[in-house]
């Protein structure tokens, strides 16, 4: 196994910069701004958020199939909304992969092949869904940079990418793609309006979009191959009968996928009030925004001061490298035992105690 050191040797013969890579949640410029991914670093750890966004330190780039074939299928999905062929595009992508990731380019191919033989599915699966016949696409795979005011009257930018934003009747829907190997719908229905991508996606809605908003569409493909129903592998060949070919073993999955798609493909429409948006703002996304502006101001003082990171006692903002061992089931989208109360208000199936510390009692 490569030694950490290793993995970081492409970025030995980079000299340190004086100024951050990062220019701020207010930032202007490419590098400017908070997205959700930088967002959840920052929630993650603050200390191996340094080294990404203000160092501007990577790994040694390799193709990720979980993230991968989400990829693959977004843009297979996003010729489709723009009414376009998407077999083309897709091996177009596909190649370019390949050339990219040299030695993944084996792995490449299947997932790409995979993806060619569910998509078509897919899009017979959903083509007479109500949705799709009374829909008006407005915005798709549209890139956002919204200005947002904060409590503290800093404005910061929020940034991502809507991939598809539709009318329906005469409200807005936001509708999000996700490709996911395990899926656990009566929990993802529930956390959707406090989800942080789909709600920094809504709070940046609301400021773009003159209509009302409805909600968001949360459509999501199981990856196949990535265990139970649809995990096979390719046949070997035997006595009387040849291996199995790669094109038989896709049509085969194909075949599984065709059979039972309702285990493959699911789609929920969860509406999402402005109160909704307002609550999240107020219990969730403002304090969050006001601490990672804090800390990036607390960050660049120490770094033209020349302190290290872990000199915060200088400033206001505390810093921190997160430990190991800390297991946050929400972040795997779980849930908690107060979360009833935390939506309602209801104590049903609460109680009360008076002793914090049960497990160290006698």
């Amino acid at each position: 196994m490569p030694k950490i050191d290793s993995l970081l040797t492409r970025h030995a013969d980079v000299p340190k910069s004086d100024a951050p890579l990062w220019s701020g949640p207010g930032g202007r410029g490419s590098n400017g701004g908070v997205t959700f991914s930088l967002l959840s670093r920052f929630l993650t750890c603050r200390e191996r958020f340094r080294l990404y966004a203000i160092e501007g330190l990577r790994p040694a780039d390799v193709w990720n199939h979980r993230l991968g074939y989400g990829e693959l299928w977004h843009t297979a999905e996003q010729s489709l909304a723009a009414r376009q062929p998407w077999e083309k595009p897709l091996t177009a992508f596909a190649k370019e992969l390949c050339r990219r990731y040299p030695t993944q380019q084996e792995q490449i191919d299947h997932w790409h092949c995979v993806c060619r033989a569910q998509f078509p599915i897919y899009v017979r699966h959903w083509q007479e869904h109500p949705d799709l016949r009374e829909q008006q696409p407005l915005l798709q795979e549209h890139v956002f940079d919204i200005s947002y005011r904060l409590p503290s009257d800093r404005v910061i930018r929020l940034r991502g990418k809507w991939d598809s934003v539709d009318l329906v009747g005469n409200k807005v829907w936001l509708q999000e793609n996700k490709t996911k190997a395990d899926i656990r719908p009566l929990e993802l229905q529930r956390q959707l309006s406090f989800d942080l991508q789909t709600m920094l996606y809504m709070v940046a809605l609301e400021r773009h979009q003159d209509a009302p908003l409805a909600g968001v569409r949360y459509n999501v493909v199981r990856r196949p191959l990535s265990g139970g129903k649809g995990t096979i592998t390719r046949h070997k060949g035997t006595k009387n009968k040849p291996e199995e070919s790669r094109a038989e073993f896709y049509a085969r999955l194909a075949g599984i996928i065709e059979n039972a798609p309702d285990d493959f493909f699911m789609r929920w429409a969860v509406t999402v009030t402005a109160g909704d948006i307002k609550r999240f703002r107020d219990e969730c996304l403002d304090s969050i925004l006001e601490e990672l502006c804090r800390w990036y101001d607390a960050q660049r003082s120490l770094r033209d001061r020349g302190h290290k990171p872990f000199d915060s006692y200088r400033v206001e903002c505390r810093h921190w490298r997160h430990p190991f061992g800390c297991v946050n089931t929400l972040d795997e989208y779980g849930s908690s035992d107060l979360d009833s109360y935390l939506e309602s208000g209801s104590m049903v199936g609460l109680s009360r105690t008076d002793t914090l510390f049960s497990e160290l009692q006698s």
